[in-house]
């Protein structure tokens, strides 16, 4: 009988990332339990407000 090889595929044996060993190492900040970086956390106000100060700059556009 022959031998038949399985097919390499990659996808069964790829990297999720470094890990915390890494991170520790090179100094690179954890993911916080929300998913985001820590240091990314204080900057979540930013796209709200953002949005708010272009739909009043909208409004007033439209009313004036």
């Amino acid at each position: 009988m022959s031998s038949q090889s399985k097919p390499y595929r990659p996808e069964l044996h790829y990297m999720r990332g470094p890990g915390p060993k890494w991170r520790e190492k090179n100094g690179v900040p954890a993911f916080t339990a929300s998913g985001r970086r820590a240091g990314l956390r204080y900057a979540s106000w930013l796209i709200p407000a953002a949005a708010a100060a272009l739909m009043a700059t909208v409004t007033a556009l439209v009313l004036a």
